[in-house]
């Protein structure tokens, strides 16, 4: 947790006075606020499409100590959202350049550069020089090491993930609440898997990067922590901007409840299913025109929540075992939690390779 001892021994330079100077005056800052501020230690692993906003909000906000692991070099098809670099940057490594321009936002911000990659072998050490971890990464492999390391060291975990248009935050591992995998547990075999393979747009990273910014700077000054113990999951490009929140809950014996991995199939055993079944594909029109799987229909994710859509499901499921199917198995059990809290028993077929 954060190291409120030495924060008594922090100081506000005149420049920092008259930087934060319309932070300062607000009522859950003030100069206290500052200090802890600058006093706190906080490790963006990633520096791209999420690490680059959570950066820049960061060290404007007079966050004292950043710490970056990343071992990629700038490449041209980066500049659409990792919106520190600049074509001048292509072919150097990202900690380095943003070194240099988050020095340049913060003088006084402490870097501490890691260029290399996150690993079982080195996380633990990394890990215990900081207060806050953020997940800036792009795959399960990398986040489950995030998770095991933070559990260990009693650290907040603040994850984002963006797909497409989609995003999602949650912050783990605060105060014994959840953990990243009972989001998506281990015997899920997501490892292998890339959270970044159908396209991004960079607004999409930008407004995820900041929500995770938002939530680091809250639990910095103690104020409302707002995302503990559910998903926060929203698409930017829906006319409402509609944000949906996917409860964790505990069991009577006050353990998380972990997804039910029960109610998985594979392809394979479809054909052993002699009752009628019917399933929902949620990718979008254009790839299940392309190609899907015999007896679906296309109900794409976005209008799952639409009173037409749940009406429809349960009428076919008066007759017919409910299937939902995605080519990402994270988006399906999105899907999945949304169907268990209206009641609807179903299945999910894992993703066909």
């Amino acid at each position: 947790m954060l190291n409120v001892k030495n924060q008594q021994k922090i100081q506000l330079s005149n420049q920092e006075y008259q930087n934060y100077s319309k932070q300062i005056v607000l009522e859950n800052i003030g100069i206290q606020g500052q200090k802890r501020l600058k006093n706190a230690k906080v490790l963006i692993i990633g520096a791209g499409g999420l690490g680059c906003p959570v950066m820049i909000y960061l060290a404007v906000s007079g966050i004292g100590n950043i710490g970056i692991i990343d071992a990629d070099k700038i490449e041209t098809s980066n500049l659409n959202r990792q919106i520190l670099y600049n074509k001048n940057d292509v072919k150097n490594f990202k900690v380095i350049s943003a070194e240099k321009k988050i020095k340049i936002i913060n003088s006084n911000c402490i870097i501490i550069k890691h260029q290399y990659r996150l690993n079982t072998e080195n996380s633990l050490e990394i890990l215990s020089h900081y207060d806050i971890v953020i997940d800036a990464t792009d795959n399960f492999k990398t986040r489950y090491i995030i998770d095991k390391i933070c559990y260990q060291l009693h650290k907040i975990y603040i994850y984002g993930a963006v797909d497409q248009f989609e995003g999602q935050i949650a912050i783990f591992n605060y105060k014994n609440g959840v953990r990243y995998k009972n989001l998506y547990t281990p015997e899920l075999l997501l490892e292998n898997n890339n959270c970044n393979r159908h396209g991004i747009m960079g607004i999409a990273t930008g407004y995820t990067g900041t929500l995770q910014a938002i939530e680091t700077i809250k639990i910095v000054l103690g104020l409302n922590k707002k995302c503990k113990n559910f998903l926060l999951v929203y698409n930017i490009i829906k006319i409402k901007n509609e944000k949906r929140k996917i409860y964790l809950k505990r069991n009577k014996n006050n353990k998380i409840n972990k997804l039910d991995l029960s109610n998985i199939i594979f392809e394979s055993q479809l054909n052993t299913i002699k009752s009628n079944f019917i399933i929902i594909d949620l990718r979008k029109n254009f790839d299940f025109n392309r190609k899907h799987v015999k007896k679906s229909i296309n109900i794409p994710i976005k209008k799952f929540q639409l009173n037409e859509t749940i009406k429809f499901i349960e009428y076919f499921k008066k007759t017919n075992y409910l299937i939902i199917y995605c080519n990402t198995l994270e988006r399906s059990l999105i899907a999945s939690r949304f169907l268990n809290n209206t009641g609807i028993l179903h299945y999910i077929l894992h993703p066909i390779q």
